[in-house]
């Protein structure tokens, strides 16, 4: 799909501009759609910002019936969800990644939670369950230009619920199959200067189902089929706090303060059905001997402060600090010439992170608001693998610490009545000392009284993580960590470039009470980093372009009612056959044969999903939701991992109660994946069985 009619589309939208700059109120037209602030930092209309969004607000949360926060992100179109252990979830939008998933960047309330060596997200380990949270705003599509490397994909940007949302206490319990086993306490009061909340969770569940056939629909013929039974290792306990106050003395100043703490246990490794000797320099060759099933221990903590101080004309000035720090270990032992070593290897990675921002928010004339700001950030690793006798010649230390700073602008200038340009750059030093420069901008016409046309283009960059930087060697690792070489065997990498252009249209129906959003795009990656078989290393080279349509449609046929459908078609093209001629293993060709360009074969062709709520009388509400994707080939992943189309139904039925006093509850049933399609995840022994589970929720 070519985004070559984008000038044809612009031109015949000017000549409906004069109509609609006679519309006196210029935000009359967008009252309806939601208000976001992290496409640009700037509080927009959706219809004005830069880039194509999702809003998943507190009623999707609870229609979904999503016990997890990536689970939501399903209802993001174009956005594949998958896992690779029951606690492991894989997000990329527009997949085209491996199981770490590094070009997507993830907030919660403006701190970045991606953590070195990986530069991947511990879903599992952060500090916050779903009901924290009071919205999620999707960028979809490059975003560097607002918040820096890691955003070539997009952003995902979590607000959790503020100091004032919780007046009073709130016992939740669920129970289910599959082991899950949650509890909440949550309390908070609010003051003339100061609010807060606090949150008190346990969750718990056995991940996957222990395999004992074949998936349904993995082929009997394909090679290693046997590994897959009974080998998972996938379940997760989590122990976790929050809490959140803000301060505000007057009415010019805010002080809002941040904690919390998770420890997480999971359950890695596999039970490997065909053990054989294992090379005490490679402990991963052809088996999974040198990660047995063992425990993955993750201590998580977070602290952050905000001071919000309103100036002159409403302008805004902001500080932002916050730390980070997840300390993990695991301890197990590996299989070597027929026997296990007596005693077992232990790895540890320590990561910390601090950074400061200050923003300033202005607008110097009645037409024109402006953001700028700078800031500055220091991460801290060390890791260890500490191996026994005859494995030690492995044991290594790593420590590293690095310095980034950035700047960053975005200016909104409104010309016309119905013309809206936004424009914006960053410029950041990252630790590998690559001066990025990343800009973008857009126009936004409002076309006519609820229709908005959207133009954009964008160039962002993905700094190398610590891991592809410092690659052990061999590639494989023992475990589930990842620790670096002590010297760096990939210094001359440089940053993955991503080019982005879209045209969007946004329309809203009063007369129907529906929205329609649409975006074509067009991105391309140069510099694309992957773990090279030759060099044993990861290196640049790989090249992919990405182009397609995502669309969005909400209707409420009335206040009781809401529907919301999403669907993405995707087509792709890339360089993988150029490299596996040159002997680069890793892009082999792959069955069926319209996956032999194993890259674009990573990426589900079409994908959509389907979520419906309605309230009836007497307190009862009713949901559904439907996910569709089309098979795809993990990308480093064998055959036998083939993700066929899956369909998956989930059902949510629910009675809120209160009595004569200040007692009131909510008690729920979910049904997820209703009808047991037995759709397989990232790996194929993960197979996604029927789920069910109960949630008693009381407030006082």
């Amino acid at each position: 799909m070519s985004l070559a009619c984008g000038g044809t589309l612009l031109a015949a939208a000017a000549a409906a501009a004069a109509a609609a700059a006679e519309v006196p109120d210029e935000l009359g037209y967008f009252q309806e759609f939601p208000v976001v602030l992290s496409a640009s930092r700037l509080l927009q209309p959706l219809s004005e910002a830069p880039n194509a969004m999702t809003v998943i607000d507190r009623d999707m949360i609870a229609a979904s019936g999503s016990r997890t926060i990536t689970d939501l992100l399903k209802l993001v179109p174009g956005m594949y969800v998958s896992y690779y252990k029951g606690s492991q979830p894989i997000v990329s939008y527009h997949g085209t990644t491996d199981q770490y998933a590094r070009r997507m960047q993830v907030l919660i309330d403006g701190r970045s939670v991606y953590l070195p060596p990986l530069s991947a997200v511990g879903w599992a380990d952060l500090p916050i369950t779903v009901d924290d949270i009071e919205r999620i705003e999707v960028i979809r599509g490059p975003a560097a230009a607002s918040h820096g490397a890691n955003s070539t994909q997009g952003v995902i940007s979590i607000t959790t619920r503020d100091a004032t949302a919780v007046n009073g206490k709130q016992l939740a319990y669920t129970h289910g199959t599959q082991g899950i086993n949650d509890a909440s306490v949550r309390f908070g009061g609010n003051g003339e200067v100061y609010d807060y909340r606090m949150t008190l969770a346990y969750t718990a569940d056995n991940g996957y189902a222990d395999l004992h056939k074949l998936p349904r629909k993995v082929a009997a013929t394909l090679p290693n089929q046997n590994s897959l039974l009974r080998n998972n290792n996938d379940s997760n306990q989590a122990r976790l706090l929050n809490y959140r106050a803000n301060f505000h003395p007057g009415s010019r100043d805010s002080f809002d303060l941040q904690f919390g703490f998770n420890r997480d246990v999971q359950g890695v490794g596999f039970v490997d059905k065909n053990p054989s000797a294992v090379n005490p320099l490679n402990l991963n060759p052809s088996s999974t001997n040198g990660n047995t099933p063992h425990d993955l221990v993750a201590n998580s903590g977070y602290a952050q402060f905000d001071w919000i101080r309103v100036l002159e004309n409403e302008d805004e000035l902001r500080l932002r600090y916050y730390h980070l720090q997840r300390n993990q270990h695991e301890t197990f032992n590996v299989y070597l010439s027929g026997n296990f070593i007596p005693d077992p290897l232990r790895q540890t990675a320590r990561a910390g992170r601090d950074e400061i921002e200050v923003q300033h928010t202005l607008s110097p004339m009645a037409d024109n608001r402006l953001v700028y700001g700078a800031a500055w950030r220091q991460d801290r690793i060390n890791a260890q693998l500490q191996a026994p006798f005859p494995v030690a010649v492995i044991a290594r230390d790593f420590n590293l610490r690095s310095d980034e700073w950035r700047v960053f602008a975005h200016d909104e200038w409104r010309p016309l009545d119905a013309l809206l340009v936004n424009a914006g750059a960053m410029y950041e030093r990252d630790r590998m000392d690559n001066a990025n420069f990343s800009p973008r901008a857009a126009l936004n016409l409002h076309v006519a009284r609820h229709h908005t046309l959207r133009a954009g283009v964008s160039l962002a960059y993905r700094t190398p993580a610590v891991v592809e930087e410092f690659t052990p060697s061999p590639l494989e690792a023992p475990g589930d960590l990842w620790v670096p070489a002590r010297f760096a065997t990939a210094p001359d990498l440089k940053p993955e470039r991503m080019f982005s252009r879209e045209l969007g249209y946004l329309g809203e129906f009063p007369e129907w009470n529906g929205v329609i959003d649409l975006r074509l795009f067009s991105d391309q990656l140069r510099n694309g980093i992957y773990a090279s078989k030759l060099s044993q290393k990861f290196i640049n080279g790989a090249a992919i372009q990405v182009r397609g349509f995502e669309l969005t449609f909400k209707i409420k046929p009335d206040r009781d009612g809401e529907l919301v459908l999403n669907a993405a078609h995707i087509l792709a093209r890339s360089n993988s056959a150029q490299l596996f001629a040159t002997g680069e293993s890793a892009f082999r060709p792959v069955e069926p044969a319209k996956f032999n360009d194993l890259t674009t074969g990573s990426i589900p062709r079409n994908s959509g999903s389907v979520l419906y709520s309605r309230r009836m009388r007497d307190g009862w509400s009713v949901s559904g939701a439907f996910y569709y994707q089309d098979g795809l080939q993990p990308f480093d992943r064998p055959q036998v991992d083939f993700q066929h189309a899956q369909h998956r139904t989930d059902v949510r039925v629910a009675k809120t109660f209160h009595d004569s006093g200040d007692l009131h509850g909510e008690v729920a049933l979910v049904v997820q994946n209703l009808f047991d399609s037995g759709l397989t995840e990232y790996v194929a022994n993960n197979v996604f069985e029927r789920r069910v589970f109960a949630t008693l929720a009381v407030r006082w």
